[in-house]
C-alpha cells in the first residue's frame, strides 16, 4: 500500500485536495480529518499536547492505532490531509508512513493562513460549539485544533505578549519547521510533491503532475469542482494594516533559525509564482 500524507497548516486547501483525491484517483482511501472513521485517531486534542510535552507513554499508543487502522484498508493507496499529523505526530511519523510512503507539502502564505485560523477560530467560539477546547492535568485550556503554545517557538516569546493572530503566525512558523524536520530526518526529499496553494491547488497540469510524480491512476476525466472548507457567515481573508504591523514585529524577534526558514518559505512561494507564470 502507497501511504500518503498532507504535509500543511491547517486553512491551506486540505479539504479540497482529500476531495481531489477521492473524486479522481482510483484504488485510493481518501480522508481529510477522520471523525467519522471508528479506529482512525484524528490526532487532535490531547495527541497535540502529548506530543509538545513528549508524553510518549500516552502519545504512540494513539498513533499506534491510527497505523493499525491504516494497515486495514483494503485498498492500493491510503491518501490523508490533516493538519493534526504535523502537530501531534510529527517525531514519529515513520510508525504511520512506513516504507512506501509520499507526502504532499501544501504551502499558502502564512498571512492568509494566520488570518483565516484567527477567524475560524472566532467563528466557532461565536457559535459556543461544546467541547472546542480541552483542559490539561494543571488546568490550562487548550484550543482543540491548534498547538497549545508549549512548543518550541512559542519558548523564545515566553512572557511576551502575543495577539492571537501572532500565536497563529508562530503555529505556522512551527508547523514548517517540523515539515522540514520530516523530510530531512528521514531523507524523503524525493518523496514529496509541492503545491503552493495559492496558485496552484486548483491547476489541473499541476495536478496531474502530482498523480504522475507518485504514480497514481487517475479516472479520464479530473473533477475540480469541489468542495473546499469555507468558514460559515465569514467574508474574505484580508490583511489589515494592523495584520501586517503585528507581523513585522513578530518577524524582527524571531530567532535567527526561524527568521531564515520564514524567508526560504517566502521565497519559494515567491518562485513557484514566478515559475507557473502567474
Amino acid at each position: 500500500m502507497l501511504k500518503l500524507f498532507a504535509l500543511a497548516s491547517g486553512r491551506s486547501g486540505t479539504t479540497w485536495l482529500a476531495e481531489f483525491f477521492r473524486h479522481n484517483v482510483r484504488g485510493c482511501h481518501s480522508t481529510h480529518e477522520p471523525y467519522l472513521q471508528w479506529g482512525n485517531p484524528t490526532l487532535f486534542g490531547r495527541p497535540i499536547l502529548w506530543n509538545a510535552l513528549t508524553d510518549d507513554a500516552r502519545l504512540l499508543p494513539v498513533i499506534q492505532r491510527k497505523a493499525d487502522f491504516i494497515q486495514r484498508v483494503r485498498k492500493p493507496v491510503y491518501f490523508e490531509s490533516n493538519h493534526a499529523v504535523v502537530k501531534a505526530a510529527h517525531r514519529h511519523i515513520p510508525l504511520l508512513a512506513g516504507s512506501e510512503c509520499g507526502f504532499i507539502h501544501l504551502l499558502r502564505n502564512p498571512k492568509r493562513v494566520a488570518k483565516s485560523e484567527l477567524m475560524r477560530e472566532q467563528a466557532i467560539r461565536h457559535a459556543h460549539l461544546p467541547f472546542v477546547d480541552y483542559a490539561e492535568a494543571g488546568g490550562a485550556r487548550h484550543f482543540r485544533w491548534a498547538l497549545t503554545g508549549y512548543e518550541t517557538i512559542f519558548q523564545h516569546f515566553a512572557g511576551q505578549p502575543l495577539s492571537r493572530y501572532q500565536f497563529y503566525l508562530l503555529q505556522w512558523l512551527e508547523v514548517e519547521k517540523r515539515i522540514e524536520h520530516i523530510i530531512t530526518t528521514n531523507g524523503w526529499q524525493g518523496r514529496v510533491f509541492f503545491i503552493n496553494v495559492d496558485r496552484q491547488l486548483g491547476d489541473a497540469q499541476t495536478l496531474a503532475a502530482m498523480l504522475k510524480f507518485f504514480g497514481l491512476h487517475q479516472r479520464p476525466k479530473l473533477k475540480l469542482d469541489l468542495r473546499a472548507n469555507k468558514t460559515p457567515f465569514v467574508g474574505p481573508t484580508n490583511i489589515t494594516d494592523a495584520d501586517e504591523a503585528e507581523f513585522q514585529q513578530l518577524y524582527q524577534a524571531l530567532p535567527a533559525d526561524y527568521k531564515a526558514l520564514f524567508y526560504r518559505r517566502l521565497h519559494q512561494l515567491a518562485f513557484e509564482h514566478e515559475k507557473h507564470g502567474a
